[in-house]
């Protein structure tokens, strides 16, 4: 019997607006059906609200400072999940929406077959720059998702490991959408046609994608890791230039949708505690018999199995200053969470508990000072580049952030 394993990653998803988890405006019941034959886990937290170094994380089972990835400059340094698959002697193949997913930056490593978009197919251009000066033009789009369903129909009775990094739910794929006819004018127009976005990925990805499992009788021994790269902010916490560009660090762009569908972990289930994307990579190699040494993420075979309370310490970041608002960080576990602006030198401390829409900042209440200060104690690990090249920040840089933040009193 064969084990395919299948990951796809929808991108500016929030879990919010899945049908699965609540939302009733739209009806997904793709996703809903991998939902009711898996795990669905209510409070996972993203390692990033930028997708490479999001998706870096996710991949490899490690933070940014470990792997390497922490701008649009950076490359992965790091094993990734597919090397271990490819090593076990399955197929594998990866389709990304975004060249930030490229094989420039390594995400193709493991894969024997890696597509990325390319001024033919994509549908928009980005460009970023970096502190010393250098710009990359970065390509958006890439439907790929007739060549991801071809190889998984191909390739049913071999094992293989497939990601798909479907990039149409994000901001600006509308246009492209709406012109090859795949939403409809004025339908669900709403924040840049952000639920017709979604419902088109239900019914062109995931209903074609259960449908071919099931006719190759593959269904129920095939893994799927369902889960988006991170939120999106609406009208919670404004920005100041554009709602939809998930450049801050509150939940509504941290907390992201992660469903994990195999057999051992049973059907139906649902899992309050806080989990992080970083707990992926474990997860599977545990469900695949293998031990995962070394890696900042934890199995949560263990957590759906006992469903015993865990205060998993969360840790992101978005450390690219240039593309919103800052370098900054968050640390949170199930109660409370710290959020840290580097280049303004201000913080946020929220009870989640009470407050889970962190809208009343905390940090300068005294009854919270101790847990505040071992929260910045962890902050201060992250910044430290545990992998060889160059850190986010020169040496200068951190110095100066340190000054900063000590002449505040942050530490």
């Amino acid at each position: 019997m064969t084990n395919p394993v299948i990951l796809i990653s929808l991108d500016a998803v929030r879990p919010d607006h899945l049908g699965c988890y609540g939302y009733d405006k739209i009806k997904t019941p793709n996703i809903d059906e991998i939902a009711t034959n898996g795990v669905l886990f209510e409070n996972s937290i993203t390692a990033s609200c930028l997708t490479p170094v999001a998706m870096a994380s996710t991949l490899t089972g490690v933070y940014p400072n470990r792997h390497g990835l922490r701008n649009p400059f950076c490359a992965v340094n790091f094993e990734t999940v597919t090397e271990y698959f490819k090593k076990r002697g399955y197929e594998t193949a990866g389709f990304v929406g975004i060249d930030l997913l490229n094989a420039a930056r390594k995400f193709n490593k493991g894969f024997s077959i890696f597509k990325e978009p390319t001024e033919e197919v994509g549908w928009h251009k980005m460009k970023y720059k970096s502190q010393d000066g250098k710009e990359v033009d970065t390509i958006w789009g890439y439907w790929w998702v007739d060549e991801f369903l071809d190889f998984v129909e191909r390739n049913h009775d071999r094992n293989f490991f497939v990601w798909g990094h479907y990039f149409e739910t994000h901001v600006a794929a509308e246009r492209w959408l709406l012109g090859a006819g795949f939403i409809k004018e004025g339908l669900l127009a709403e924040w840049d046609y952000y639920d017709a976005k979604i419902k088109c990925a239900d019914d062109r990805l995931l209903g074609p994608l259960i449908d071919i499992l099931k006719r190759k009788g593959i269904w129920e021994q095939t893994t799927i890791v369902l889960m988006s790269d991170h939120g999106e902010t609406f009208d919670e916490h404004p920005h100041k230039e554009s709602w939809s560009q998930h450049q801050s660090m509150y939940n509504t762009d941290l907390r992201n949708a992660l469903i994990i569908k195999n057999e051992r972990l049973g059907k139906n289930v649902r899992v309050r505690n806080k989990v992080r994307t970083i707990d992926v990579v474990p997860t599977l190699f545990e469900i695949f018999h293998s031990g995962a040494p070394g890696l900042d993420g934890e199995s949560l075979v263990p957590l759906v199995a006992n469903g015993k309370p865990t205060n998993r310490i969360a840790y992101s970041e978005e450390l690219y200053e240039l593309r919103g608002y800052g370098a900054l960080q968050a640390i949170q576990d199930e109660k409370f969470k710290l959020m840290r602006n580097l280049s303004l030198g201000e913080e946020e401390f929220y009870n989640l508990a009470e407050d889970p829409l962190e809208k009343k900042n905390l940090v300068a209440e005294g009854q919270y000072q101790k847990l505040v200060n071992n929260f910045r104690e962890k902050l201060e690990e992250f910044l430290v580049s545990k992998v060889d090249g160059a850190p986010p920040f020169s040496r200068e840089e951190e110095d100066e952030i340190r000054e900063r933040l000590k002449s505040l009193g942050y530490i």
